[in-house]
């Protein structure tokens, strides 16, 4: 069992080889019961699930990309240049040693460590009936890890890129949704969450990998195989469009009860935007 852990969890976080099949199949096993759990609870403290609570979350997933990318810029010795360069900021990001490539700052840990963070936040600032106070501390959390990573941030025409990509493949979407009378907020942000996703992925690998003489690869095992499938990331991106916009217009169509639908929307944005924003940010970077 030993044997087993080591080669499936914990040699692939310290040797950077990315996911497998069996670490993707555990992991997405826990995430979907602490996911039923948190929505039981929600239910439990008469917590509204609605657009507005969404809008609250984000802060809190741009936080945990954010962070994560620090951590890339730190072990990929990109923070350490521009403090060598006499950036104060860098400095102070290596110095801290917070950024260490770490169980707790890399994948799974960082996004355990950031959800902890959200519903500590939502929950008591709920039972401190203060729920309007969500966002804005979801955006000062956020924002200071941004400026952290602000000063290394450099390759924007091809951030860019992955952005107005991600945003023509959501307004391809929200065409469909409008013709089919799915349109909403949650929907549109659903489908720019797994958009961005498609997007940034496909600008790295096949665009700015080569470009820049950078080597990338996809993590993900379900991702990579996509990609395989027409010797390009695009085709990636196009099934991500394809598939959001799908799920959307099923979800529209459950009207039984709209703060379930929500709930299942949200976590599609959180699916697609996190790790979205950090290939997004970890370009930016060139980390």
């Amino acid at each position: 069992m030993a044997g087993i852990i080591d080669d499936y969890f914990i040699n692939p976080i310290w040797d950077r080889t990315g996911y497998n099949l069996i670490n993707t199949l555990i992991y997405a096993v826990i995430a979907l019961a602490a996911a039923w759990l948190i929505y039981k609870a929600l239910r439990r403290e008469k917590i509204a699930i609605d657009e507005k609570f969404i809008l609250s979350i984000m802060p809190y997933v741009l936080l945990g990309s954010t962070a994560r990318v620090i951590t890339d810029a730190v072990d990929t010795g990109v923070m350490k240049a521009f403090a060598a360069a006499g950036n104060p900021i860098a400095s102070f990001v290596l110095n801290s040693h917070f950024y260490d490539y770490s169980y707790l700052t890399v994948t799974p840990g960082i996004y355990i460590v950031t959800g902890l963070v959200t519903l500590a936040a939502v929950f008591g600032l709920n039972r401190a009936r203060r729920p309007d106070l969500i966002l804005p501390l979801g955006l000062i959390l956020w924002l200071s890890q941004l400026a952290l990573l602000a000063p290394v941030l450099t390759y924007w025409s091809f951030a860019a890129l992955a952005l107005g990509l991600a945003l023509a493949g959501t307004a391809a979407g929200y065409l469909v949704l409008k013709r089919l009378k799915a349109s909403g907020l949650a929907g549109t942000l659903v489908i720019f969450g797994q958009a961005l996703d498609g997007a940034a992925t496909f600008t790295v690998i096949d665009i700015f990998g080569p470009a820049t003489g950078m080597h990338y690869f996809e993590q993900h095992v379900l991702s990579r195989a996509i990609g395989a499938l027409g010797n390009s990331m695009f085709s990636f991106f196009v099934i991500k469009v394809a598939l959001s916009t799908a799920f959307v217009v099923l979800l529209s169509r459950n009207s039984e009860d709209k703060q379930e639908t929500l709930y299942v929307a949200l976590l599609l944005i959180i699916f697609g935007l996190a790790p979205g924003t950090r290939d997004l940010l970890r370009m930016l970077a060139g980390a």
